[in-house]
């Protein structure tokens, strides 16, 4: 079974205020970065920020392989 992680993390300037996430998804056996996403979110909190991160990365790990083990890093 492919082992995929998920690296993400979201932050917003003030809480709420302007927010964005990024995220990667990398071959836990290899460490190769399979996929890099981010993006900015409008006014929103930090925690809705994380949320999205981990969410987007949850959904490209899916694409690349529907029955991999995933394990999600987030601060």
């Amino acid at each position: 079974m492919r082992h995929l992680v998920i690296e993400a993390d979201g932050g917003s300037r003030g809480n709420p205020g302007p927010a964005a996430y990024g995220a990667v998804v990398l071959d836990a056996r290899t460490g190769e970065i399979l996929v890099e996403l981010a993006d900015y979110l409008g006014i929103q909190t930090n925690n809705v920020a994380e949320y999205e991160g981990v969410t987007a990365g949850l959904v490209a790990a899916q694409e690349i392989d529907p029955t991999a083990r995933i394990e999600a890093r987030l601060d």
